[in-house]
C-alpha cells in the first residue's frame, strides 16, 4: 500500500478528500489555526477505505499483504491555506484530547466568493472553515497499523441489504 498524498483545489477535490477521510479520528490538540499564516492544521488518524471494496466493503488484499493490515489506519496530515477565519459549533474546543470521529467535508462557494469548507463530525459537531480559494493538502504520515473494527455505518448496511 502506498501513502497518499492528495491536493484540493476545488469543490469536487474536497469531495475526493472527504471520502477518504470519511471515519478519521482527531483531537481537538491535534488541530490548529494559524492565524498569521492563515492555514488550518489538522493531523488525524485515517481509515484505510482504499483496502476495502467499494461495493461490498470486503478486505482487498494485495500481494504480499498480511491480512490483519486490510483494516488498518495511518497517521495523516491535513492543512488548508488561505484561511480567513474558523468557527465550530458543538464542539468543546478547550477538550483536547476528546477523540472527534470525522463523517464529511462539505464545501461551497459563498455571495461573497469566498468558500465555506466544513468538516462535519458525529455528535452534530462542525468545523466551518472561510477560505478565500480552495487550496488544501493532504499526506499520509508515517506506517499504517492494524484497525481494531472496520468502521460501520448502519445505513450503509441497510442499503447494502437491499441491494443483497
Amino acid at each position: 500500500m502506498g501513502k497518499l498524498k492528495l491536493r484540493a483545489e476545488d469543490c469536487t477535490d474536497i469531495t475526493i478528500l472527504s471520502a477518504y477521510l470519511q471515519d478519521a479520528i482527531t483531537m481537538m490538540g491535534d488541530i490548529t489555526y494559524q492565524h498569521k499564516g492563515r492555514r488550518f492544521v489538522m493531523m488525524l488518524n485515517r481509515y484505510v477505505w482504499e483496502n476495502r471494496c467499494p461495493e461490498t466493503g470486503d478486505a482487498l488484499l494485495r500481494e504480499g499483504q498480511n491480512v490483519s493490515m486490510a483494516c488498518c489506519r495511518i497517521r495523516t496530515g491535513l492543512h488548508f491555506d488561505d484561511v480567513l477565519k474558523i468557527n465550530s459549533q458543538n464542539i468543546a474546543m478547550t477538550a483536547k484530547d476528546k477523540p472527534l470521529e470525522l463523517l464529511s467535508i462539505e464545501t461551497y462557494e459563498t455571495e461573497t466568493e469566498t468558500f465555506h469548507v466544513d468538516f462535519i463530525f458525529s455528535g452534530e459537531g462542525i468545523i466551518r472553515l472561510e477560505c478565500e480559494i480552495i487550496s488544501a493538502h493532504m499526506q499520509d504520515i508515517g506506517a499504517p497499523w492494524p484497525a481494531k473494527c472496520h468502521p460501520k455505518h448502519d445505513i450503509l448496511d441497510a442499503i447494502q441489504g437491499e441491494n443483497s
